[in-house]
């Protein structure tokens, strides 16, 4: 043999990266990593602060009040990649990574970043990490951290710490980290760690995205599972069951029978504590038996629609970039595997609600090899402590989601025996609307009185032969009129709907919904729809652009030969405007127009019976549902002109006016108020 050296590997600029690129799936993950650093020093606070003013170029800084670095230390444990900290730990236990190439993390988010470091004894260093795209592509640049004179490098939150370390990345890409996002990260920490378990240790995180955001506060990061809106939570150690127990035992949670039904299921949360068998593993090269324990929990939600749980717990958060419901598997305190519920393949009913934080050490003891995939987010699934979590676990979830099938049952049969009552109401509501109409035809002379009892008879052979949905059960309101007047339209919808009449509930051709294109495409189809529909009252605003219009005309046509006249309410501005056959002389019409005075005692009570109409038509369905009715507006008795001089004055309903105001006629506010006519 030669007395040649041995020959170092040494890493590249491009070896780094590449390596770094392929740990972290997004930069929140990788974001995670860096405050995992900041709890593994002791640190008992990490603050997280971005700066996306400039989404393409931001600045994030980790910075902790942990036990720091020396200079040595630098040089020989954090440059060092791939170092186990467990060796070297006096308390090695409590320390999350042991791979030690988490701090590549900052690689995969910027090209420049800085490194800070004081212990309690020694003070503040600064390195510079430059991988600049020329670096990149130079085989012969060897990564190195530069010194920096410290006057370039300054952070008032950190200086105030007596020992910590601070990484600050320049010219970091958050293009397409949107608002939703933003919100998404307190989420994405919270669950990267098992913050109910770190003890003293927190989170605080601080993001501007605008010059008026710059004073704002670090807040801290909080675990917020929705519990709530749980069914059923298993336990698998005292301390989680004593905690969970306390506070949601008695949770009351709802389920509506339908979507959109105000009726619904109740019932109480289960807090259970689940007895799992231990079970010793044994060590593959001294043959130790060490021993792996479960703890944390596993829930099953009562509803995944965000509507729906959002009302249970309004920590419901689900969107396109954080869904809650997965099975997370801690290690030492943090995520391990985001979810685990791929790994157990159950493909029953209800398997998508689940939800759960499960803490297993064992998987990353230091007696065993390590079984972390190279992406760093999975686990070998081959290896035995998988095998025994996931059979473990398919127990348990098997388990809830009987649970939840159970309840579905009983979901079921209420629903049915809802429908069946709601459809003896509603054919009691038509047996009453029978005999009106008879009486009216009677009345006119239409029908003599000796045939009443033929045509009642006649009446029940019908309602025996009607069944379930053929009874349309929900009431609409079809807004007919030409785009030229759409603020008198907007003034109704917009009221009745702050009154709580649903937006489903109403319908008019110029109404602002999302699809335009659509409804433009199918107006001739979904028009027609809602006025032939036998529960649709149809409620008209005629004007010269009305009469003008050959849509509008083909709408009052329609209604005309499909409606009855008490289904009919007409508006007008001038009576000439209203066409004949639509000229039902009934109570049902009044003239409105954009300068109707509205402190005028005839005038006020007209508005208020056209909304007390249509409120009451709603209502109508309403109580064959058994949902909740809609308040109706109150007339006004309105004192004489002699008593008004002398002060005496009514009380009206300020939301007419506030309405009035903003869609129709700006000023009739404050001339109410002056009149003292609302408070």
């Amino acid at each position: 043999m030669t007395n040649r050296k041995n020959i170092e590997l040494q890493f590249s600029y491009l070896a780094l990266k590449l390596l770094g690129k392929d740990l972290y799936s997004n930069a929140w993950a990788a974001l995670s990593e860096l405050v995992a650093n900041g709890l593994d020093a002791n640190a008992t606070r990490v603050n997280v602060y971005i700066d996306m003013r400039d989404k393409q170029h931001s600045v994030i800084e980790v910075f902790d009040n942990g036990k720091g670095m020396r200079y040595e230390e630098l040089k020989n444990n954090y440059a060092l990649i791939g170092r186990n900290r467990r060796m070297d730990e006096e308390d090695a236990d409590s320390v999350m990574g042991r791979k030690g190439i988490g701090k590549l993390a900052a690689l995969y988010l910027s090209r420049k970043y800085y490194i800070a470091s004081k212990t309690k004894n020694t003070d503040r260093i600064i390195y510079m990490m430059d991988f600049s795209k020329e670096k990149e592509d130079n085989n012969n640049e060897v990564p190195e951290l530069v010194e920096v004179d410290s006057k370039e490098f300054s952070n008032s939150d950190f200086n105030a710490f007596n020992s910590g370390t601070m990484i600050r990345m320049e010219n970091v890409n958050l293009k397409g980290y949107a608002k939703v996002s933003i919100n998404t990260l307190k989420n994405v920490l919270a669950d990267f760690f098992s913050v109910d378990n770190l003890n003293n240790q927190e989170i605080y995180l601080k993001v501007i995205t605008s010059d008026d955001e710059k004073d704002i506060d670090f807040s801290l990061v909080e675990k917020l599972i929705p519990f709530k809106n749980m069914t059923d939570i298993f336990c698998f150690d005292n301390k989680t069951f004593d905690s969970l127990n306390e506070r949601y035992s008695k949770n009351t949670y709802k389920i509506p029978y339908k979507k959109g039904a105000d009726e619904e299921y109740t019932d109480f949360t289960k807090v259970r504590l689940k007895e799992i068998g231990k079970k010793e593993f044994e060590t593959p090269s001294d043959k130790i038996k060490v021993e792996g324990n479960l703890t944390g929990w596993i829930g099953i939600h009562s509803s995944i629609s965000a509507d729906v749980a959002k009302k249970n717990d309004a920590n419901f958060k689900k969107n396109k970039l954080y869904n809650p419901l997965k099975l997370r598997i801690y290690v030492r305190n943090k995520l391990a595997i985001d979810n685990f519920l791929p790994v157990i393949d159950n493909t029953q009913v209800f398997s998508n609600f689940i939800e759960g934080e499960v803490g297993f050490d064992i998987l990353d003891d230091n007696n065993f090899p390590d079984i972390a995939t190279t992406s760093r987010q999975n686990m070998d699934e081959s290896d035995e402590r998988i095998i025994y979590l996931a059979q473990e676990l398919q127990t348990v979830i098997t388990e809830l989601i009987s649970s939840r099938q159970e309840i579905a049952k009983k979901i079921k049969i209420e629903s049915e025996e809802s429908s069946r009552k709601k459809d003896q109401k509603a054919k009691e509501q038509l047996s009453d609307d029978i005999k009106k109409e008879i009486d009216k035809t009677i009345s006119k002379g239409n029908v003599q009185e000796n045939n009443r009892e033929d045509l009642e008879n006649l009446g029940v052979q019908i309602l025996k032969n009607i069944k379930g949905e053929i009874i349309k059960k929900n009431r609409m309101i079809f807004f007919s009129h030409a785009r030229n007047d759409k603020d008198i339209l907007d003034f109704y919808f917009n009221i009745l709907k702050n009154r709580g009449v649903d937006a489903e509930e109403m319908f008019y051709t110029s109404q602002d919904i999302k699809d335009q294109v659509e409804l433009k495409k199918n107006l001739d189809k979904i028009s027609k729809k809602n006025i032939i529909d036998t529960n649709t009252v149809m409620f008209f605003y005629l004007t010269k652009s009305f009469r003008e219009s050959e849509y509008c005309m083909f709408e009052g046509g329609a209604a005309w030969a499909t409606r009855t006249k008490s289904d009919i309410f007409v508006s007008f501005d001038e009576y000439e405007n209203v066409p004949k056959y639509l000229n039902n002389e009934n109570e049902f019409q009044h003239c409105l127009t954009k300068e109707t005075d509205l402190l005028s005692g005839d005038e006020y009570n007209r508005l208020v019976q056209s909304l007390n109409f249509l409120i009451e038509h709603i209502n109508e369905g309403r109580r064959i549902l058994g949902r909740k009715e809609v308040e109706k507006f109150e007339e006004i008795e309105f004192p004489d002109k002699v008593q008004q001089s002398k002060g005496k004055m009514p009380e009206l309903d300020s939301m007419i006016f506030e309405y009035w105001d903003a869609y129709v006629n700006k000023g009739i506010l404050e001339k109410a108020k002056a009149k003292n006519y609302i408070h």
